[in-house]
């Protein structure tokens, strides 16, 4: 799919995002629909516990905690009216995570994206966000991949596509289940800790990381020959 990437004296070679929480700041505007949506039947939640408890977790395997701890059926249009109030408020309210366009610009390296959501998702997330030239349809989506993250699946299958081992890769997440899956592949991972615990994050394998540009400062002392 992707030319071959030739081999250099750096420590990587592909540099691989997650969408949510990495790219774009979505996770606090999915939360905040799910906790609304549930309110709506009668179930008062705590927004913070939601936000860090379900941070990464696609929309069935949320519904499928929440409605085994609530003792609760969600109806058949749940999933659907979600996403439609997700994207509606995500056109006005999505923005990008603070210092990524920095963060991307810095690399010089080619970046992909390999994420649990679905291509539509992406693509629209990256539009609003202003993001989509970067990425110039580098795109690996977990719902074409026999197994989503937690599985490394996706991953797998982006180092494959651009011709790179999976010890060449590093991977940027900022969930266990996505940290989980690059380090089931074989990747370098490195958890953005703005929904989820440092400690935790490190726990599930990854260098935790406090925002974007100290992320840029990190791979930038990778970036470079081994004899500069």
């Amino acid at each position: 799919m992707y030319n071959p990437i030739p081999m250099n004296n750096n420590s990587f070679d592909l540099v691989i995002f997650d969408c949510d929480g990495v790219l774009v700041d979505s996770e606090p505007l999915a939360n905040q629909v799910y906790v609304q949506m549930l309110a709506e039947y009668g179930f008062d939640v705590n927004h913070e516990e939601y936000l860090h408890k379900f941070s990464g977790v696609s929309i069935h395997n949320r519904l499928e905690v929440t409605s085994r701890q609530l003792s609760w059926t969600p109806p058949t249009d749940f999933y659907p009216l979600f996403n439609v109030r997700l994207a509606a408020l995500s056109k006005q309210e999505l923005k990008p995570v603070a210092g990524i366009h920095a963060l991307i610009e810095s690399l010089t390296v080619p970046i992909c994206i390999a994420s649990n959501g679905s291509r539509s998702e992406i693509m629209l997330r990256l539009k609003i966000a202003e993001l989509t030239q970067q990425f110039e349809g580098a795109i690996f989506s977990g719902l074409e991949v026999p197994n989503a993250k937690p599985a490394p699946d996706v991953y797998l299958a982006a180092a494959q596509a651009f011709n790179v081992r999976p010890e060449r890769c590093i991977v940027v997440e900022d969930s266990i289940p996505g940290v989980t899956a690059g380090v089931r592949a074989g990747m370098k991972v490195y958890g953005h800790a703005a929904c989820t615990d440092p400690r935790t994050l490190q726990e599930a394998g990854a260098i935790p990381f406090a925002n974007m540009f100290e992320l840029k400062n990190i791979l930038a002392k990778q970036d470079q020959p081994a004899d500069s």
